[in-house]
């Protein structure tokens, strides 16, 4: 599959037996506390044939806040991203296509992704993946932007859509290049941002730690003894109003991996699924 839509929409029939036990996880998303929709599969697999594994994935769906996972859909891509925008679900698979559902997962159809919101990342060196924009239910906007890395640090901003216009609420410099504050530090590369309407939000970074803000964004504190630098490595994140999260860790960055959620807006934290 390239990237590419046909004019028609093909709908993708969900197995008649899909598999009991899905891949580890790549992303998660979160309607609400109880239920969420969870993309696995393993991305190494495509990438390096020597791995002598075939590529697949899955789509799954919780309706227990992630204690338990049932497979909509599998599929021959590793499935990297997932998200809930309303009545609508979204899951990209490694290969860049995108799928959405309109019947709470029970069928899914090609589909142009949603247009991306243009960012507020200054031009340059970005290494890694993190320039993004984010969204919330009300129409609140935050940006995550990354710049220059090496031996293990990156400089790194958060902005916020203020009054029509991108501010620049938090900053990290590179080591030795210029003023940096909002708490975070200049190690660990990050991987992504969420945020909720009411200013709770998490930024997951891999070689790094995790961070969380209360404050909508202005100041950040990390919690390196939830996702310990080195050894926890931040996949995907979600946050919901009243200081809900979900965070996916590796261990390592291998395939063995986790689920954790707070529920105190990151005071404490506690595993809800571990895979392998």
């Amino acid at each position: 599959m390239g990237l590419w839509f046909a004019t028609a929409l093909v709908t993708l029939a969900i197995p008649a037996n899909p598999p009991r036990v899905a891949l580890v996880p790549n992303a998660v998303a979160f309607r609400d506390a109880k239920h969420g929709l969870l993309g696995t599969g393993w991305t190494a697999c495509a990438a390096n044939s020597g791995f002598g594994c075939r590529p697949q994935g899955t789509i799954s769906a919780t309706s227990d806040g992630g204690h338990t996972w049932r497979v909509l859909l599998a599929t021959n891509q590793a499935v990297v991203s997932v998200s809930i925008a309303g009545h609508v679900e979204w899951a990209r698979f490694a290969d860049g296509v995108a799928v959405r559902s309109l019947d709470g997962g029970r069928t899914w159809r090609v589909h142009p992704p949603p247009t991306s919101s243009p960012t507020p990342c200054p031009k340059g060196a970005n290494f890694y993946k993190a320039n993004q924009v984010v969204s919330t239910p009300n129409g609140k906007k935050w940006a995550l932007c990354v710049g220059v890395a090496g031996t293990g640090n990156q400089s790194k901003a958060v902005y916020k859509l203020v009054a029509g216009h991108w501010k620049r609420i938090a900053s990290t410099a590179f080591p030795g290049s210029g003023p940096t504050y909002g708490g975070i530090s200049s190690y660990g590369y990050p991987e992504g941002l969420a945020m909720a309407d009411d200013g709770f939000g998490l930024i997951w970074e891999s070689r790094g730690t995790l961070y969380v803000t209360r404050d909508g964004g202005y100041q950040w504190t990390g919690l390196p003894k939830i996702a310990v630098p080195e050894r926890d490595f931040g996949h995907s994140g979600a946050v919901l109003p009243g200081g809900i999260g979900f965070v996916v860790l590796a261990l390592g960055g291998r395939e063995v991996r986790r689920l954790i959620e707070t529920n105190d807006s990151g005071r404490t934290w506690h595993t809800v699924h571990r895979w392998r």
